[in-house]
């Protein structure tokens, strides 16, 4: 028993490492300041993430536990909004992350298995603001993706250290386009999970 918790405790140092390190030297940063950063050896980190791209994905992983955590507990029907809202600076926070796991990815079922855990919680996001109108209607799941993409092409066009105010506007005529037009002047929602050193996402 105690050796499973030391595993997941490495793991999860191993986790958070990573993703302090990727923010602050992108997500080619040398390994071994990862496992310099969760103060294992380089055998314990590989023998987790046997390469970069699983240590990536695992990365993301993380992010897209609390986003399900999150959808868990609030009700409100602008879920959909603050769900894309989250992802988005999530973005900016680790700029890169997804289109580098594609690229070193041999086999993308790391980054497949991700990608299905976001649609299904997005498609009951989408559900529930089609019920309350908070969509316009035919809006879909295709079309909340789009929007999620669209976003990362802001982020990714800027530098590695996106500016917050082109990433707002862009953030603020994506989500007025998936709004009906009685929604159209609400407030844009802000981010709830805070990210970034000593945050809590």
């Amino acid at each position: 028993m105690n050796l499973r918790q030391d595993v997941r405790r490495n793991r999860a140092k191993i986790v958070q490492a990573a993703t302090d390190v990727f923010r602050e030297s992108g997500a080619a940063a040398p390994l071994d300041l990862v496992a310099q950063r969760a103060v294992v050896g380089r055998g314990t980190l590989y023998r987790h993430f046997p390469d970069r791209s699983a240590l990536l994905a695992a990365v993301l992983e993380k992010r897209v536990e609390t986003l399900e955590e999150y959808a868990r507990t609030y009700q409100g029907e602008d879920l959909l909004e603050r769900l894309i809202v989250e992802i988005c600076w999530f973005q900016v926070d680790l700029p890169g992350l997804v289109p580098t796991i594609r690229a070193l990815a041999e086999e993308r079922q790391a980054l497949d298995g991700v990608v299905q855990r976001t649609q299904r919680l997005l498609a009951v996001a989408l559900e529930r603001a089609r019920h309350a109108g908070a969509v316009r209607p035919g809006t879909s799941l295709v079309d909340a993706f789009l929007v999620i993409a669209m976003l990362d092409g802001v982020i990714t066009a800027q530098s590695s250290s996106p500016l917050p105010a082109p990433v707002e506007r862009a953030l603020e005529l994506a989500l007025r386009g998936l709004r009906p037009e009685s929604r159209g002047d609400l407030p844009i929602p802000v981010p709830e999970l805070r990210l970034g050193p000593g945050r809590t996402a």
